[in-house]
């Protein structure tokens, strides 16, 4: 083997040690909320239905976590590659204070909101608005935790551990599927119950992650750990100036996906709304792969700039692009051959099925191209360059996607296949525009 090929295959190890147990810890986020569903579900199906509307509500204010988050990664995971251990505890206690400080007021904002966000976003009766709010209002007393839990992991994934994360967010989800059991059948909760214990487990997993923090990066001493929980103004806008592109970018796409569903309703009915459905839980399948690998690729791109290395970063970038193309081919198979077989294994009407296969196929033929926005949008976020990734996701998002959805669904004889398109061209789209911005390497040299 010759030494090109050694150092591919070291560049493939690392990326794969970091990557991995991100992948794992979404499979096993993803199999949480299959859990948690199901048993809500054998409660009743509003309770089902407000459980989904308040799961989706919550998850558009949980991304806003990025705020601060984005920011940690590409600050520490650069004073990392720096050996700077003074800037590390720094820049970690002060995202872990702003995380606290933004997340608390959050939880206020939304907590005493609930019934007026469920109605905004989903146009909801009165029964299913309080129901869902009273699931939701439970959650959202936990929105500080998320955004403290989301910082916490983020300072271990850039100082390049990925597995303890991984272990103590998979006993949390252990944890609270014991505690749905607990709180919904021996107590007697309902579905007040189930949120119960997602906030608990939540809790939980903020308690462990904590000391594990104080005991890698502060030296195993709870008062260096508090000393430097300080917020000082210049060193936190720092923070939120690289998080708040990446915020936006986060929050835009629960937003136009949701906007999306409403415009496959009305153009085809409920069988669209299914297929639409069914096909994104699939597509989540793909992203399990890339979100992790985008990770990988934030902390060693931050890591290499950290040491002035922009070899490495070129290397680091060459062997992701070469791994999300193998992601992308091995699911080409399910999506464009055994599109018909999987569906079937959802449901069995055949109006949805053949919808469903289209936007399958249809999509996909788009989706290829997200290679590049994972790739080079985990670059740009560890360089601490959010604005072009946001940028992209705007424009194709909400500038192109929204209104083109629209015309070719409503104004065309595409009817629902029309939207299909529109999804995949906008992704085309977005990855021609971080890509350009890429070819121009000023992230590479960006300050922070």
């Amino acid at each position: 083997m010759n030494l090109s090929n050694c150092i591919s295959s070291n560049y493939f190890k690392k990326i794969f040690k970091l990557a991995g147990p991100v992948m794992i810890g979404a499979i096993l986020q993803a199999l949480l909320g299959t859990v948690d569903l199901m048993f809500i579900s054998h409660i009743g199906t509003s309770e089902a239905s407000a459980a989904s509307l308040g799961g989706n509500a919550a998850g558009v204010i949980f991304v806003m976590s990025a705020l601060v988050s984005a920011g940690a990664i590409a600050l520490i995971s650069r004073s990392f590659g720096e050996n700077n251990k003074e800037a590390i505890k720094k820049i970690g206690g002060e995202a872990i204070l702003l995380s606290a400080v933004i997340g608390i007021i959050m939880s206020i904002i939304c907590y005493f909101n609930a019934s007026r966000i469920i109605e905004f976003m989903y146009n909801t009766d009165e029964a299913m608005t309080l129901l869902s709010s009273q699931y939701l209002s439970i959650i959202f007393l936990g929105i500080f935790l998320v955004y403290l839990n989301t910082t916490l992991r983020t300072i271990l994934h850039a100082v390049g551990d990925t597995i303890t994360p991984l272990w103590v967010f998979g006993i949390s989800n252990v944890i609270n599927i014991f505690l749905d059991w607990l709180y919904i059948y021996v107590f007697k909760l309902g579905l007040r119950g189930a949120a119960i214990a997602t906030v608990s487990s939540m809790a939980i997993s903020f308690i462990i992650i904590t000391v594990v923090i104080i005991n890698k990066v502060y030296n195993k001493s709870f008062k260096l750990f508090f000393m430097y929980l300080r917020i000082k103004l210049k060193s936190s806008i720092r923070i939120l100036r690289i998080g708040i592109w990446d915020c936006m970018q986060q929050v835009a796409r629960p937003i136009t996906g949701m906007l999306m569903f409403r415009i496959v309703y009305k153009v085809s009915g409920t069988p669209g709304t299914a297929a639409f459905g069914i096909g994104g839980q699939l597509f989540s399948y793909t992203f399990i792969f890339l979100a992790g690998l985008s990770v990988a690729i934030s902390i060693m791109v931050g890591q290499s700039l950290g040491k002035k290395n922009t070899d490495e970063v070129e290397k680091v970038i060459k062997e992701g692009l070469k791994l999300a193309v193998i992601n992308m081919i091995l699911f080409s198979i399910p999506y464009l051959v055994m599109s018909k077989f999987i569906l079937k294994l959802f449901i069995d009407d055949i109006e949805v099925i053949n919808i469903g296969i289209n936007y399958l196929r249809i999509v996909y033929s788009g989706l290829v191209f997200v290679i590049f926005t994972t790739i080079f949008g985990g670059a740009f976020r560890g360089a601490g360059d959010t604005f072009p990734p946001m940028l992209a996701s705007l424009v194709a998002n909400v500038v192109f996607k929204l209104p083109m959805a629209y015309i070719l669904s409503i104004h065309t004889n595409l009817g629902v296949n029309g939207v299909w398109i529109a999804v995949a061209l906008s992704v085309l789209i977005e990855a021609i525009i971080i890509s350009l911005y890429f070819k121009l390497g000023k992230w590479k040299e960006k300050e922070i």
